[in-house]
């Protein structure tokens, strides 16, 4: 019964394994959907170039329109790893998977 137990134990972790390479593989194929996806990676790239945590803005307008968090995620994100389309999506992939 124990072997029994390992091996599903295994096979779901591979499961896992497979089904997050297929997730995160795919951020890096498609291009960003207008208009949307490209207005919430330009804010954070304002916010990581202005030095401004607190107003996320588009444009130089104030963007009040959406809670901050993800604002701020992408932008630690993009203060690691660089801006791109990969990360970008990063964060929201993340917490999607």
């Amino acid at each position: 019964m124990s072997t029994a137990h390992a091996r599903g134990g295994r096979l779901r972790w591979w499961a896992w394994i497979v089904l997050a390479v297929v997730w995160f593989a795919t951020m890096q194929i498609r291009p960003m959907l207008d208009p949307d996806e490209g207005r919430y990676a330009e804010i954070p790239r304002e916010m990581l170039v202005s030095g401004n945590w607190v107003t996320p803005r588009l444009d130089g307008l104030k963007y009040f329109e959406k809670p901050a968090l993800q604002y701020w995620a992408t932008a630690t994100i993009y203060s690691v790893f660089g801006v791109g389309n990969l990360t970008s999506r990063l964060w929201t992939v993340g917490l999607g998977f």
